[in-house]
């Protein structure tokens, strides 16, 4: 059994190769102060269990407030439909349903986001509607990555489900006020269908996306067509742009284009004309695309060297616009990094992360050597797996306060630091001894307290569970109490019991 030596045993690292590769002349030892993208937009769907689903009000006007002071200028929501049945259809009854909790609650963020100043931005899947809707002789076909709650546009019935769907949110949330900038259509995660007359599928989502257009302008006139390439493949973006321009000329204003893991940089593949390229960030991962350390399965994520390359990456492609892609607020620190170096209001990392811990963690002091080490400290997480978390906690000691203060985003450190910690103890290996279990079930416990005393978590669902965790010993660890269950249930003193 190995133990406290999983980091070493990594080769070249993606941070290696991120720092080896040439610096874009865009760097500068002093912000320009002149924004590098026109739209920062803040991407927060509220969903899968994770921290924008269990949030308030208040809490997330604050957040909001927050993301506008390191540079965010819009505000972007989807409704996911997964679980939720259909909150504008009449039920009978006067209960408050899933769907109907969740897009009060989207609305209310909608509109603290429009009284701070933000522009509004809904994201779209088409054809993925509630799960009350999914009904046979309407349902897509799928497979690949055509998934969901998803019916086929092809199908009359389908269709109209589809347009009469979004045409109740865009009529309500005029009604209570809410003016959307521009609707963010994608295809896929969840959308699509494989059905012959679906094909190709891309050019069936383009004519879907503007009637549903055409019905969203009745409420909001002014509102825009942006679209989301994630997952476009290359022959899906030249059939789209060809189709655009035949068709439908100007319509399609910016697309954010898909930033595969581990790269920096976005497509050159051709646009519609006239449409800008912008970038799809996802900013819910650290420095390194694999062993990835994604959603908030370690805690919270940095990523100060990731994040600064790909701004002045994509500043060299001429990119319009970024939206971050974020899952919750476990990726506050790479929020700030992304809209505050594309803002212009800071030149690297390091000035993001100085002021960043002079405003949470040392109450807006003045002291610079402390907030020179935070961001040292914080840094080092890029790479979770190669921290000494030994020398990570003395400097810990150092600096955080000897009595930890009502603050969130401080605490959720000192809960990765000790998961880290533990994983390092565990080590690597298939025997399974009574102190390797031990370990792992302090692991659990301190990330069970994260997500409760830290995030006020509930169940977290799809690519936030548990068992899309990159920890190295969890698949010999779940194969091992697999055995164990499967052992003891079919020992003759279960039998007789």
């Amino acid at each position: 059994m190995k133990h406290r030596t999983v980091g070493k045993a990594i080769a070249l690292s993606t941070l290696a190769l991120l720092l080896l590769a040439p610096t874009s002349k865009c760097l500068a030892e002093q912000p320009s102060g002149k924004p590098i993208f026109k739209d920062h937009v803040l991407y927060a769907p509220a969903h899968f269990g994770n921290s924008y689903e269990v949030m308030g009000r208040y809490e997330m006007q604050q957040l909001i407030a927050e993301a506008k002071h390191w540079g965010f200028n819009r505000y972007a929501d989807w409704f996911d439909t997964v679980d939720c049945s259909d909150p504008f259809a009449k039920h009978g009854h006067a209960h408050v349903q899933l769907a109907e909790a969740l897009w009060a609650r989207k609305l209310a963020n909608f509109a603290s986001a429009q009284a701070l100043g933000l522009k509004c931005d809904l994201v779209i899947t088409p054809n993925h509607v509630f799960i009350d809707q999914c009904l046979p002789g309407r349902l897509a076909k799928q497979g690949g990555r055509v998934f969901g709650q998803l019916v086929c546009p092809s199908v009359a019935e389908g269709r109209a489900m589809i347009l009469k769907n979004y045409e109740n949110m865009f009529a309500d949330m005029a009604r209570k006020g809410i003016r959307l900038s521009a609707i963010c259509p994608c295809p896929y995660d969840y959308g699509g269908c494989l059905c012959d007359q679906c094909q190709p599928w891309i050019i069936t989502f383009a004519k879907l996306c503007r009637e549903i257009h055409a019905v969203c302008k009745k409420y909001h006139p002014d509102v825009k067509m942006h679209m989301i390439g994630w997952w476009w493949k290359v022959e899906e973006h030249e059939k789209f742009a060809d189709w655009v321009d035949t068709n439908a000329p100007g319509w399609v204003e910016r697309i954010y284009m898909h930033i595969p893991y581990g790269t920096t940089t976005v497509s050159s593949v051709r646009l519609p004309k006239g449409c800008e390229r912008a970038a799809f960030v996802h900013i819910g991962y650290a420095d390194q695309a694999t062993p990835r350390d994604v959603y908030g399965h370690l805690g919270p994520v940095i990523a100060a060297v990731r994040l600064p390359k790909t701004v002045h990456s994509l500043a060299d492609q001429h990119v319009s616009s970024v939206m971050a892609y974020s899952e919750g607020v476990f990726d506050d620190v790479n929020k700030s990094l992304l809209a505050g170096i594309g803002s212009g209001q800071f030149a690297d990392a390091d000035q993001v992360l100085r002021s960043y811990a002079k405003r949470y963690f040392l109450g807006d002091s003045d002291d610079s050597d402390d907030a020179a080490e935070w961001a040292k400290w914080l840094r080092q997480w890029g790479i979770p797996y190669q921290v000494n978390t030994v020398a990570a906690i003395e400097q810990w000691k150092s600096l955080a306060p000897a009595v930890m203060p009502d603050n969130w985003r401080l605490r959720q450190w000192n809960y990765k630091m000790r998961m880290l910690d533990l994983n390092q103890q565990i080590g690597t290996g298939k025997t399974w001894t009574p102190e390797r279990l031990a370990l792992v079930d302090r692991l659990w416990k301190t990330r069970e307290q994260l997500h409760s005393r830290v995030w006020g978590l509930g169940p977290v669902r799809h690519v936030l569970n548990i068992r899309f965790t990159s920890f190295p010993w969890y698949g010999e660890w779940t194969r091992y109490q697999a055995a164990t269950q499967e052992s003891q249930l079919g020992s003759p003193a279960s039998e007789k019991e």
